[in-house]
């Protein structure tokens, strides 16, 4: 079991063994939000839902944790328990963090389900930019300017990765990855296409700008990527005319942003496209959250 995982089991155990699913991921937030260790360097991150701050990596590893029997479903899935064996089990944690959860549940574990969400909508008010009740919004979403913007979700969770997109205004996600699969949850093409749906995220694929895997194999020093990069806008871009007329299109109607997976742009061919594309739309260039 991941350490993240065991926050959640351990946060179900101080609840008494059971909560609703907002509740615990409110305190799951407020552990991230409100201690020293933040939950550990890969402790889950969250973006605004319908809710308030959702992480949508913490959703799928409680699949994992139903599917192990670790805990069950109850009352219509509105909320989930501890089986016997998890609510009497030892939870192996670094001693700090567990006494930040227990210093997170004691001050907020007492709050009815409505004063906790309250509360949280009040003091985050970030997180309540896409809530489904539109009454408890407490603010808008920030649309930018529109450009040609880039970014790399390389060492990002896909929950932190949908914030920054949020954060920065962008309305369109345009995947340039030759092939959108990832070992990293949220970053394969079906998956990013749907919680971008959740998030009223446009998405598109435009599998014939990226580059085969196969060409990068052998990438090892700064004059082999920039090799790579002077054939592609030699050889492969050239061949795509159509193609770039769309992505044009699309980055001239609102913000979008062209993603792939490498962080620092020169060193993904999304720079180069970049700049193409920048001719052909009359539209600046920016690469979002580099340098980090």
């Amino acid at each position: 079991m991941l350490s993240r995982q065991k926050i959640v089991v351990s946060i179900l155990q101080e609840a008494g063994g059971h909560a609703s699913r907002v509740q615990l991921m409110k305190w799951a937030f407020l552990l991230g939000m409100e201690t020293p260790s933040h939950g550990g360097n890969t402790y889950y991150q969250f973006v605004p839902y319908l809710h308030g701050p959702h992480s949508f990596a913490l959703y799928q590893e409680i699949d994992t944790l139903l599917r192990d029997g670790v805990i069950e479903r109850q009352k219509e899935n509105l909320s989930w328990a501890l089986n016997d064996d998890a609510q009497q089990d030892t939870i192996a944690l670094p001693a700090s963090i567990k006494t930040e959860l227990r210093y997170i549940m004691s001050k907020y574990g007492p709050m009815t389900r409505s004063q906790l969400i309250d509360m949280v909508y009040d003091k985050y008010p970030w997180y309540t930019i896409n809530c489904q009740d539109t009454n408890k919004r407490r603010g808008s979403r920030p649309v930018a300017d529109t450009a040609v913007y880039t970014i790399g979700y390389e060492g990002l969770s896909v929950d932190n990765f949908l914030n920054r997109l949020l954060k920065n205004g962008i309305q369109c996600v345009v995947d340039v990855r030759n092939n959108p699969v990832s070992r990293r949850y949220g970053f394969h093409k079906s998956t990013l296409s749907r919680l971008c749906a959740f998030l009223e995220l446009e998405y598109f694929h435009f599998p014939a700008l990226g580059i085969p895997s196969s060409d990068r194999e052998v990438l090892v020093v700064q004059d082999d990527y920039e090799k790579l990069f002077a054939h592609y806008r030699r050889n492969m871009l050239p061949n795509q005319g159509e193609t770039m007329k769309s992505v044009a299109a699309i980055l001239r109607t609102g913000p979008s942003v062209l993603v792939c997976m490498e962080a620092d742009p020169a060193y993904c061919h999304r720079k180069s496209l970049a700049e193409a594309l920048s001719s052909i739309a009359e539209l600046p260039i920016n690469h979002l959250e580099w340098p980090r």
